[in-house]
């Protein structure tokens, strides 16, 4: 299962990295501002369905032929949310609604190494690059790219409609 999320995610696998622990607890998990009900089309061309669920304070994230995934977002800075996306692995990016759609954001290459160290994360380079080391480390990394304007715009959730 894990090859097959792994697949699934090849082309945001530059936006983002696989982690062990939980980024966005769920008691901090808040809707944003902007990211409508309805569907998405991914960097893959695969078409999700993205539903607020408020009951669970988190996004239902659905795909044709395949599981259904969670996702929660926290405010990382103004227009900035740390987001972890939960299915059969563990993935968590930088995005931020534009328009209707939603981009997701990646490290500088230049700066990632240094933001790395600073809060004692390791690199375990695949298909989906992991970041080791504590949750806690990986959220305050994510804060301090977000402070440092040390990124870069990447691919896009393009909304499709309701």
């Amino acid at each position: 299962m894990r090859r097959l999320v792994a697949l699934i995610f090849v082309l945001l696998a530059s936006a983002c990295y696989q982690v062990d622990g939980e980024t966005v607890a769920a008691s901090a998990s808040i809707r944003v501002d902007g990211v409508k009900d309805g569907r998405y089309r991914r960097p893959d061309g695969v078409e999700v369905r993205v539903r607020w669920n408020e009951g669970e304070k988190q996004y239902d994230v659905a795909s044709p032929d395949g599981p259904t995934g969670k996702a929660r977002a926290a405010r990382l800075a103004p227009g900035l949310f740390l987001v972890q996306y939960l299915d059969a692995a563990r993935l968590t990016l930088m995005a931020a609604p534009k328009g209707d759609d939603v981009v997701l954001f990646f490290a500088d290459k230049v700066a990632e190494p240094r933001l790395l160290k600073a809060h004692g994360l390791g690199l375990k380079p695949g298909p989906i690059n992991a970041l080791t080391g504590p949750a806690r480390a990986v959220a305050d990394f994510y804060k301090d790219l977000a402070v440092s304007g040390e990124f870069r715009e990447g691919e896009r959730l393009i909304y499709l409609g309701g």
